[in-house]
């Protein structure tokens, strides 16, 4: 998994994790909802820059498959992504 080598992947899954476990985990999680939550955290840890946005872009394609989950069952995967687990 390449968030080894991408500077604070693993800070951005988490707290995109964080946030869709912390408000109505128990609801469908959405693919526009990731989204927005990608570029919201990035954008919490780098500002509104290019950073921001290289961030987001480096981490979309690590983000689990949404197949019916819950928002707190896919913050679980989120998690083990962030630590380099293979789903």
């Amino acid at each position: 998994m390449q968030n080894r080598t991408v500077p604070g992947v693993p800070e951005l899954l988490l707290g995109i994790a964080d946030k869709l476990d912390h408000k109505h985990p128990t609801k469908p999680v959405t693919q526009p909802l990731v989204l927005a939550q990608a570029l919201v955290v990035a954008e919490e840890l780098h500002g509104p820059t290019e950073a921001a946005e290289d961030a987001e872009r480096a981490i979309l394609p690590l983000l689990p498959a949404i197949t019916g989950q819950t928002r707190g069952e896919y913050s679980t995967q989120l998690r083990l992504a962030a630590v380099g687990a293979v789903l």
